[in-house]
């Protein structure tokens, strides 16, 4: 599953990337494996939408969160 499939208040454990074409300045804001994370808001078309992880928020597009892999938390 892909980070892209949750909706508003589900959250997840970000597992790794699909590819190595991922921006690296995701990296270097902490988005990495490991991770636990909420989403906080999903604009219209889904596109951009907004996480919450380690007392931060970061909007990402539609494109980047189809790249980050995720085990859902129930």
């Amino acid at each position: 599953m892909n980070l892209s499939n949750l909706k508003k208040g589900e959250k997840g454990i970000i597992k790794g990337y699909k590819n190595d074409n991922f921006p690296i300045k995701l990296l270097e804001l902490g988005v990495l494996p490991g991770v636990k994370f909420e989403i906080l808001f999903v604009s219209i078309f889904c596109d951009p939408l907004c996480i919450s992880y380690d007392q931060s928020c970061l909007a990402l597009r539609k494109k980047e969160a189809e790249n980050i892999i995720i085990e859902p938390i129930i």
